[in-house]
């Protein structure tokens, strides 16, 4: 399965026991499977997009933590998690129906998901910040 990684940093929106939360990542396309990849706490949280549904976490080990110390190696590293996320994919049986039965319960449960969104942190990344604090 080819792996993109979506550069442009976006909001999306995870399930919970408590109905939808937002969180700012990276889309990982996986096939034609759409993912993103959140960090939350000390884990990367990757989830599949169009349910909001956690497929993994990933612990942020010092290891990763220097890996992803640019966006340049943030990307590289976003591919790695997309090449965990196909082995899962690969493993599971019937995952279009999964998908599909979990996307059904969470709109009954939460309604629909709200569309990724587009959010500037390149800011973050840069020598110099007009960002004031």
């Amino acid at each position: 399965m080819e792996i993109k990684v979506n550069e442009q940093t976006q909001k999306f929106h995870l399930a919970t026991t408590e109905g939808y939360v937002h969180g700012i990542g990276h889309g990982i396309q996986v096939g034609k499977y759409k993912f993103c990849a959140i960090p939350i706490g000390k884990n990367i949280n990757i989830s599949e997009v169009t349910t909001g549904v956690k497929v993994i976490n990933v612990p942020i080990t010092i290891d990763i933590f220097t890996q992803t110390s640019t966006k340049e190696d943030a990307m590289k590293f976003m591919v790695k998690v997309g090449e965990m996320v196909e082995r899962i994919i690969s493993k599971a049986e019937n995952i279009d129906i999964l998908i599909e039965d979990a996307k059904k319960s969470i709109v009954e449960s939460f309604g629909e998901i709200p569309q990724p969104e587009d959010v500037d942190t390149d800011w973050i990344f840069a020598d110099i910040s007009d960002v004031k604090h």
